[in-house]
Protein backbone atom coordinates (compact mmCIF):
# COMPACT_ATOMS: atom_id res chain seq x y z
CA UNK A 1 0.00 0.00 0.00
CA UNK A 2 0.91 3.62 -0.41
CA UNK A 3 2.68 5.27 2.11
CA UNK A 4 0.57 8.22 3.73
CA UNK A 5 2.67 10.87 2.84
CA UNK A 6 2.27 9.79 -1.14
CA UNK A 7 -2.11 9.40 -1.00
CA UNK A 8 -2.18 12.95 -1.94
CA UNK A 9 -0.12 12.73 -4.88
CA UNK A 10 -1.64 9.29 -6.40
CA UNK A 11 -5.42 10.86 -5.54
CA UNK A 12 -4.43 12.80 -8.99
CA UNK A 13 -4.53 9.76 -11.14
CA UNK A 14 -7.73 10.51 -12.09
CA UNK A 15 -6.19 13.85 -13.69
CA UNK A 16 -4.46 11.37 -16.16
CA UNK A 17 -7.01 9.30 -18.16
CA UNK A 18 -3.98 6.69 -19.83
CA UNK A 19 -3.44 5.18 -16.15
CA UNK A 20 -7.00 3.92 -15.93
CA UNK A 21 -6.16 1.91 -19.53
CA UNK A 22 -2.55 0.89 -19.25
CA UNK A 23 0.66 0.50 -16.65
CA UNK A 24 2.16 3.52 -17.72
CA UNK A 25 5.89 3.36 -17.04
CA UNK A 26 7.02 5.89 -19.75
CA UNK A 27 6.82 9.32 -18.44
CA UNK A 28 11.21 9.98 -19.67
CA UNK A 29 9.66 9.61 -23.28
CA UNK A 30 6.59 11.08 -23.12
CA UNK A 31 4.42 11.99 -20.31
CA UNK A 32 0.91 11.35 -19.47
CA UNK A 33 -1.57 14.00 -20.85
CA UNK A 34 -3.48 15.73 -18.32
CA UNK A 35 -7.38 15.85 -18.50
CA UNK A 36 -7.48 19.60 -18.20
CA UNK A 37 -5.49 19.81 -21.84
CA UNK A 38 -9.06 19.33 -23.24
CA UNK A 39 -10.60 22.47 -21.62
CA UNK A 40 -7.68 24.72 -22.17
CA UNK A 41 -7.63 23.81 -26.04
CA UNK A 42 -11.08 23.98 -26.08
CA UNK A 43 -10.59 27.51 -24.31
CA UNK A 44 -7.85 28.33 -27.00
CA UNK A 45 -10.40 27.79 -29.24
CA UNK A 46 -13.17 29.70 -28.25
CA UNK A 47 -11.42 32.89 -28.13
CA UNK A 48 -10.11 32.44 -31.64
CA UNK A 49 -13.33 31.76 -32.94
CA UNK A 50 -14.49 34.51 -30.86
CA UNK A 51 -12.45 37.38 -31.26
CA UNK A 52 -10.06 36.75 -34.54
CA UNK A 53 -7.44 38.75 -34.71
CA UNK A 54 -7.85 40.61 -31.63
CA UNK A 55 -7.10 37.37 -29.59
CA UNK A 56 -3.67 37.77 -30.03
CA UNK A 57 -3.79 40.87 -27.19
CA UNK A 58 -4.84 37.77 -24.91
CA UNK A 59 -2.66 35.19 -26.49
CA UNK A 60 0.72 36.89 -26.25
CA UNK A 61 -0.15 37.72 -22.10
CA UNK A 62 -0.66 34.48 -21.86
CA UNK A 63 1.94 32.73 -23.45
CA UNK A 64 4.22 34.69 -20.99
CA UNK A 65 2.03 33.69 -17.96
CA UNK A 66 2.50 30.06 -19.24
CA UNK A 67 6.58 30.38 -19.80
CA UNK A 68 6.68 32.12 -16.16
CA UNK A 69 4.92 28.65 -14.89
CA UNK A 70 8.08 26.91 -16.50
CA UNK A 71 10.32 29.38 -14.95
CA UNK A 72 9.09 28.50 -11.47
CA UNK A 73 9.71 24.64 -12.40
CA UNK A 74 13.49 25.14 -13.18
CA UNK A 75 13.99 28.12 -10.73
CA UNK A 76 14.28 30.65 -13.43
CA UNK A 77 13.05 34.60 -12.96
CA UNK A 78 10.18 35.80 -14.18
CA UNK A 79 10.38 37.14 -17.39
CA UNK A 80 13.39 35.20 -18.57
CA UNK A 81 11.95 32.22 -20.12
CA UNK A 82 10.13 31.93 -23.33
CA UNK A 83 8.35 29.16 -24.73
CA UNK A 84 9.47 27.45 -28.22
CA UNK A 85 8.54 25.00 -30.33
CA UNK A 86 11.19 22.60 -29.79
CA UNK A 87 14.82 22.17 -28.17
CA UNK A 88 16.30 22.61 -31.95
CA UNK A 89 15.01 25.75 -32.87
CA UNK A 90 15.77 27.31 -29.85
CA UNK A 91 19.29 25.78 -29.45
CA UNK A 92 19.66 27.22 -33.12
CA UNK A 93 18.69 30.55 -31.94
CA UNK A 94 21.39 30.52 -28.89
CA UNK A 95 23.79 29.58 -31.06
CA UNK A 96 23.52 32.14 -34.20
CA UNK A 97 24.32 34.55 -31.64
CA UNK A 98 27.61 33.31 -30.63
CA UNK A 99 30.87 34.07 -32.95
CA UNK A 100 33.12 31.00 -34.06
CA UNK A 101 35.16 32.92 -35.94
CA UNK A 102 37.99 33.59 -33.28
CA UNK A 103 40.38 31.77 -31.74
CA UNK A 104 37.26 31.04 -29.26
CA UNK A 105 35.37 28.28 -31.51
CA UNK A 106 34.94 25.08 -29.28
CA UNK A 107 32.20 23.68 -28.27
CA UNK A 108 32.82 20.41 -26.22
CA UNK A 109 29.95 17.97 -25.19
CA UNK A 110 29.94 14.41 -24.31
CA UNK A 111 29.18 11.81 -26.66
CA UNK A 112 26.01 10.45 -24.10
CA UNK A 113 24.45 13.85 -25.44
CA UNK A 114 21.37 14.01 -27.01
CA UNK A 115 21.99 13.30 -30.87
CA UNK A 116 19.89 16.28 -32.57
CA UNK A 117 22.31 18.46 -30.14
CA UNK A 118 25.06 16.92 -31.94
CA UNK A 119 23.79 17.39 -35.37
CA UNK A 120 23.26 21.02 -34.83
CA UNK A 121 26.58 21.68 -33.70
CA UNK A 122 28.02 19.63 -35.97
CA UNK A 123 26.96 21.37 -38.85
CA UNK A 124 28.20 24.88 -36.81
CA UNK A 125 31.48 23.84 -38.72
CA UNK A 126 30.25 25.66 -41.69
CA UNK A 127 30.23 29.23 -39.31
CA UNK A 128 34.04 28.44 -38.09
CA UNK A 129 32.84 26.06 -34.82
CA UNK A 130 34.80 23.23 -33.61
CA UNK A 131 33.18 20.59 -32.13
CA UNK A 132 34.65 18.56 -29.97
CA UNK A 133 33.05 15.55 -28.47
CA UNK A 134 34.16 13.97 -25.51
CA UNK A 135 34.07 10.11 -25.47
CA UNK A 136 32.03 7.81 -22.90
CA UNK A 137 34.08 5.53 -20.65
CA UNK A 138 34.88 2.07 -22.14
CA UNK A 139 32.07 0.57 -21.54
CA UNK A 140 30.25 3.02 -24.18
CA UNK A 141 27.67 4.31 -21.42
CA UNK A 142 29.74 6.12 -18.55
CA UNK A 143 30.48 10.00 -18.00
CA UNK A 144 33.81 10.71 -17.32
CA UNK A 145 33.63 14.09 -15.25
CA UNK A 146 37.21 14.82 -14.88
CA UNK A 147 38.07 13.72 -18.42
CA UNK A 148 34.69 16.00 -19.71
CA UNK A 149 36.00 19.01 -17.27
CA UNK A 150 39.58 18.43 -18.71
CA UNK A 151 38.43 19.36 -22.53
CA UNK A 152 37.34 22.79 -21.48
CA UNK A 153 39.60 25.17 -22.10
CA UNK A 154 40.58 28.79 -23.04
CA UNK A 155 39.56 27.79 -26.65
CA UNK A 156 36.14 26.89 -25.49
CA UNK A 157 33.19 29.95 -26.83
CA UNK A 158 30.29 27.04 -25.25
CA UNK A 159 29.47 23.85 -23.61
CA UNK A 160 26.52 22.81 -24.15
CA UNK A 161 25.16 19.95 -21.27
CA UNK A 162 22.49 17.25 -20.46
CA UNK A 163 21.53 17.72 -16.71
CA UNK A 164 20.24 14.13 -17.24
CA UNK A 165 21.86 11.73 -19.84
CA UNK A 166 19.11 10.53 -21.87
CA UNK A 167 19.84 6.43 -22.04
CA UNK A 168 21.13 5.95 -18.49
CA UNK A 169 19.37 8.44 -15.80
CA UNK A 170 23.24 10.19 -15.10
CA UNK A 171 22.09 13.46 -13.00
CA UNK A 172 25.09 15.47 -14.24
CA UNK A 173 27.72 17.26 -12.07
CA UNK A 174 26.58 20.52 -13.38
CA UNK A 175 28.14 22.69 -11.01
CA UNK A 176 31.49 21.57 -11.59
CA UNK A 177 31.42 22.04 -15.52
CA UNK A 178 29.69 25.71 -14.85
CA UNK A 179 32.76 26.23 -12.43
CA UNK A 180 35.35 24.99 -15.12
CA UNK A 181 33.30 26.67 -17.88
CA UNK A 182 33.33 29.94 -16.50
CA UNK A 183 37.16 29.71 -14.76
CA UNK A 184 37.79 30.11 -19.20
CA UNK A 185 35.34 32.52 -20.25
CA UNK A 186 33.33 29.71 -21.89
CA UNK A 187 29.11 29.52 -21.65
CA UNK A 188 27.30 26.66 -20.54
CA UNK A 189 23.96 25.75 -21.89
CA UNK A 190 21.80 23.37 -19.99
CA UNK A 191 19.50 20.67 -21.56
CA UNK A 192 17.11 20.09 -18.71
CA UNK A 193 14.53 17.73 -21.04
CA UNK A 194 15.00 14.57 -18.34
CA UNK A 195 15.20 16.81 -15.08
CA UNK A 196 12.81 19.60 -15.08
CA UNK A 197 9.72 18.31 -13.79
CA UNK A 198 11.04 15.34 -11.65
CA UNK A 199 14.37 16.56 -10.22
CA UNK A 200 14.84 20.11 -8.12
CA UNK A 201 16.82 22.69 -9.99
CA UNK A 202 17.35 26.22 -9.89
CA UNK A 203 19.23 27.15 -13.58
CA UNK A 204 19.46 30.84 -11.09
CA UNK A 205 21.55 28.79 -8.25
CA UNK A 206 23.30 26.56 -10.65
CA UNK A 207 24.39 29.79 -12.86
CA UNK A 208 24.21 27.88 -15.63
CA UNK A 209 24.13 30.90 -18.82
CA UNK A 210 21.31 29.17 -20.70
CA UNK A 211 18.98 26.55 -20.38
CA UNK A 212 16.70 24.31 -22.76
CA UNK A 213 14.32 22.06 -22.63
CA UNK A 214 10.69 20.51 -23.43
CA UNK A 215 7.39 19.17 -22.38
CA UNK A 216 7.33 16.15 -23.53
CA UNK A 217 8.50 14.23 -21.02
CA UNK A 218 8.11 15.17 -16.81
CA UNK A 219 6.38 18.10 -17.30
CA UNK A 220 3.37 16.44 -19.31
CA UNK A 221 2.91 18.92 -21.43
CA UNK A 222 2.96 16.98 -24.56
CA UNK A 223 5.11 17.77 -28.52
CA UNK A 224 5.29 21.54 -29.31
CA UNK A 225 6.27 23.17 -26.26
CA UNK A 226 9.88 23.91 -25.55
CA UNK A 227 11.64 26.64 -24.34
CA UNK A 228 14.50 28.91 -23.73
CA UNK A 229 15.99 30.55 -20.41
CA UNK A 230 19.14 33.03 -20.63
CA UNK A 231 20.42 34.34 -17.73
CA UNK A 232 19.45 38.20 -17.07
CA UNK A 233 23.36 38.86 -16.94
CA UNK A 234 24.11 37.37 -20.33
CA UNK A 235 20.84 38.21 -22.23
CA UNK A 236 21.44 41.52 -23.47
CA UNK A 237 24.53 41.02 -24.86
CA UNK A 238 23.29 38.04 -26.81
CA UNK A 239 22.11 39.47 -30.73
CA UNK A 240 21.11 36.18 -32.57
CA UNK A 241 21.19 36.33 -36.21
CA UNK A 242 18.33 33.73 -36.26
CA UNK A 243 15.18 35.34 -35.23
CA UNK A 244 11.85 35.85 -36.25
CA UNK A 245 9.08 39.08 -36.35
CA UNK A 246 8.82 38.10 -32.74
CA UNK A 247 12.03 39.01 -31.28
CA UNK A 248 11.40 42.31 -32.60
CA UNK A 249 11.20 45.55 -30.01
CA UNK A 250 7.27 46.60 -31.63
CA UNK A 251 6.32 43.72 -33.69
CA UNK A 252 3.65 45.02 -34.98
CA UNK A 253 4.87 48.18 -36.40
CA UNK A 254 6.39 45.56 -39.02
CA UNK A 255 9.50 47.77 -39.49
CA UNK A 256 11.69 47.07 -42.50
CA UNK A 257 15.28 48.20 -41.04
CA UNK A 258 17.62 46.36 -39.05
CA UNK A 259 15.64 44.56 -36.50
CA UNK A 260 15.82 46.30 -33.17
CA UNK A 261 15.93 44.03 -30.88
CA UNK A 262 13.05 43.30 -27.96
CA UNK A 263 14.35 43.47 -24.31
CA UNK A 264 15.70 40.71 -22.63
CA UNK A 265 14.67 37.15 -23.38
CA UNK A 266 12.22 38.15 -25.74
CA UNK A 267 14.50 38.64 -28.52
CA UNK A 268 14.78 35.07 -28.41
CA UNK A 269 10.59 34.56 -28.82
CA UNK A 270 11.77 33.49 -32.64
CA UNK A 271 8.31 33.05 -35.35
CA UNK A 272 4.73 33.06 -34.58
CA UNK A 273 4.80 31.31 -31.43
CA UNK A 274 2.57 28.20 -31.03
CA UNK A 275 -0.33 29.02 -29.12
CA UNK A 276 -2.68 26.09 -28.74
CA UNK A 277 0.35 23.86 -27.90
CA UNK A 278 1.10 26.62 -24.74
CA UNK A 279 -2.26 25.74 -24.24
CA UNK A 280 -2.45 22.02 -24.01
CA UNK A 281 0.76 22.72 -21.59
CA UNK A 282 -0.77 24.41 -19.21
CA UNK A 283 -2.30 22.37 -16.59
CA UNK A 284 0.26 20.00 -16.64
CA UNK A 285 2.74 22.42 -15.75
CA UNK A 286 0.52 24.40 -13.35
CA UNK A 287 0.21 20.99 -11.21
CA UNK A 288 3.65 20.55 -10.80
CA UNK A 289 3.78 23.87 -9.35
CA UNK A 290 0.88 22.95 -7.31
CA UNK A 291 2.78 19.87 -6.07
CA UNK A 292 6.33 21.27 -5.81
CA UNK A 293 9.47 19.35 -7.61
CA UNK A 294 10.93 18.32 -4.17
CA UNK A 295 7.82 16.17 -3.30
CA UNK A 296 7.95 14.85 -7.03
CA UNK A 297 11.75 13.57 -6.50
CA UNK A 298 11.14 12.52 -3.04
CA UNK A 299 7.93 10.06 -4.68
CA UNK A 300 10.17 9.29 -7.63
CA UNK A 301 12.97 7.97 -5.56
CA UNK A 302 10.48 6.11 -3.59
CA UNK A 303 9.77 4.41 -6.99
CA UNK A 304 13.44 4.14 -8.94
CA UNK A 305 15.09 2.96 -5.95
CA UNK A 306 13.28 -0.11 -5.19
CA UNK A 307 12.60 -0.98 -9.00
CA UNK A 308 16.42 -0.62 -9.23
CA UNK A 309 16.78 -2.83 -6.87
CA UNK A 310 14.16 -5.42 -7.71
CA UNK A 311 16.30 -5.77 -10.62
CA UNK A 312 19.34 -6.40 -9.70
CA UNK A 313 17.92 -9.10 -6.96
CA UNK A 314 16.01 -10.58 -10.64
CA UNK A 315 19.93 -10.41 -12.26
CA UNK A 316 18.94 -8.22 -14.43
CA UNK A 317 21.57 -5.63 -15.80
CA UNK A 318 20.98 -2.08 -14.36
CA UNK A 319 23.10 0.83 -16.98
CA UNK A 320 21.97 3.44 -14.46
CA UNK A 321 23.35 4.76 -11.30
CA UNK A 322 22.50 2.62 -8.00
CA UNK A 323 23.15 6.34 -6.02
CA UNK A 324 20.04 7.79 -6.23
CA UNK A 325 21.93 11.35 -5.74
CA UNK A 326 22.98 11.03 -8.92
CA UNK A 327 20.05 9.50 -10.82
CA UNK A 328 17.27 10.98 -12.59
CA UNK A 329 13.55 10.24 -12.88
CA UNK A 330 14.57 6.60 -14.81
CA UNK A 331 15.74 3.50 -14.43
CA UNK A 332 17.84 1.67 -17.45
CA UNK A 333 17.16 -2.21 -17.15
CA UNK A 334 18.66 -5.01 -19.62
CA UNK A 335 16.93 -8.24 -18.72
CA UNK A 336 18.38 -9.71 -21.83
CA UNK A 337 17.45 -9.93 -25.29
CA UNK A 338 16.14 -6.64 -24.31
CA UNK A 339 14.15 -5.53 -27.95
CA UNK A 340 12.17 -8.44 -27.95
CA UNK A 341 11.47 -8.61 -23.99
CA UNK A 342 10.37 -4.77 -24.75
CA UNK A 343 8.01 -5.01 -27.70
CA UNK A 344 6.47 -8.52 -25.72
CA UNK A 345 5.93 -6.11 -22.71
CA UNK A 346 3.83 -3.61 -25.11
CA UNK A 347 2.23 -6.58 -25.79
CA UNK A 348 1.21 -7.01 -22.69
CA UNK A 349 0.19 -3.41 -21.75
CA UNK A 350 3.30 -2.09 -20.06
CA UNK A 351 4.45 0.77 -21.82
CA UNK A 352 8.01 1.21 -21.27
CA UNK A 353 10.82 1.68 -24.19
CA UNK A 354 14.02 0.62 -25.61
CA UNK A 355 17.11 1.99 -26.22
CA UNK A 356 19.57 0.48 -28.13
CA UNK A 357 22.94 -0.91 -26.61
CA UNK A 358 21.54 -0.04 -22.83
CA UNK A 359 18.58 -2.09 -22.68
CA UNK A 360 14.71 -1.03 -21.45
CA UNK A 361 14.11 2.23 -19.72
CA UNK A 362 11.34 2.44 -17.45
CA UNK A 363 10.42 6.11 -15.92
CA UNK A 364 7.90 6.59 -13.26
CA UNK A 365 6.45 9.44 -12.34
CA UNK A 366 4.13 11.19 -9.17
CA UNK A 367 1.00 9.53 -10.71
CA UNK A 368 2.56 5.81 -10.72
CA UNK A 369 2.43 3.14 -7.88
CA UNK A 370 4.83 1.00 -6.07
CA UNK A 371 2.75 -1.68 -7.27
CA UNK A 372 3.44 -1.21 -10.76
CA UNK A 373 6.80 -1.17 -10.92
CA UNK A 374 6.73 -4.53 -9.21
CA UNK A 375 4.20 -5.72 -11.63
CA UNK A 376 6.38 -4.72 -14.65
CA UNK A 377 9.58 -6.43 -13.32
CA UNK A 378 7.43 -9.59 -12.66
CA UNK A 379 6.56 -9.49 -16.09
CA UNK A 380 10.05 -9.08 -17.32
CA UNK A 381 11.26 -12.26 -15.44
CA UNK A 382 8.42 -13.96 -16.81
CA UNK A 383 8.95 -13.00 -20.51
CA UNK A 384 12.63 -13.59 -20.19
CA UNK A 385 11.95 -17.12 -19.18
Amino acid sequence: MPSDMHQDLLARRDDYPILSRRTYLVTHSLGAMHRGTRDRLAEYADVWATDGVVAWEHWIAEMARIADLVGTIIGAPPGTTVLRANVASALADLASAIDFTGRRNKVVYSALEWPGSHYLWRQHRKFGARAVVVPADSDGVGFDLQRFLRAIDADTAIVPISHVLFRTSTLVDVRSIVERAHAVGALVVLDTYQSAGTVPFSVSELDVDAAVGGSVKYLCGGPGNGYLYVAPRLVEQLRPASVGWFGHKRPFDFAFEEIEYAEGIRRFTGGTPNVPAAYAAEPAYQALVDIGIDRVRERSVSLTQPLLEGALERGFAVRSPVDPRWRGGHVTIDPGDAQRVHEELIARNFVIDHRPGVGIRVGPHFYNTAEECTALLDEMEKIRG
